[in-house]
């Protein structure tokens, strides 16, 4: 061999040792590259999963919330219909009552204005069957 092709091929030699190198060292930071993208994939996954169970989790709260609400309503209804019931059965007593003192009412009135006529024309009327 000649000195000028002695020195390419250990020119081309260091070149080999160092493309060598250069792709140990690049096959190290590819894995350390892929470790990394499972761990984010991982951690992706995981943030899934957690929003996945907080919607879940809301569902069964909202369905709660309505089923409250739909109770609470039902409740209230219920209780207006008692009141209106219970309305509705006073409002009844009380009409009889005020009936009930209306009839007495004019029973009295008639009562003395009977008495009052006999009072004011008594002597007449028992001067026509022939007493004095």
């Amino acid at each position: 061999m000649t000195p000028t092709s002695e020195y390419r091929h250990n020119r081309l030699e260091d070149a080999i040792e160092k493309l060598t190198e250069i792709s140990s060292d690049l096959n190290k930071v590819i894995a350390v590259h892929e470790q990394r993208l499972n761990q984010q994939e991982k951690q992706v996954q995981t943030l899934e999963d957690v929003m996945e169970k907080r919607r879940e989790e809301n569902e069964v709260k909202l369905k709660d919330v309505y089923d409250t609400i739909k109770n609470e309503d039902r409740n209230i209804i219920q209780a207006v219909d008692r009141m209106r019931e219970e309305n509705l059965t006073q409002y009844e007593k009380l009409q009889d009552r005020i009936t009930s003192m209306e009839e007495k009412i004019w029973m009295y009135v008639g009562g003395f204005g009977v008495l009052m006529f006999f009072i004011a024309y008594g002597p007449n009327i028992l001067g026509l069957f022939g007493k004095k």
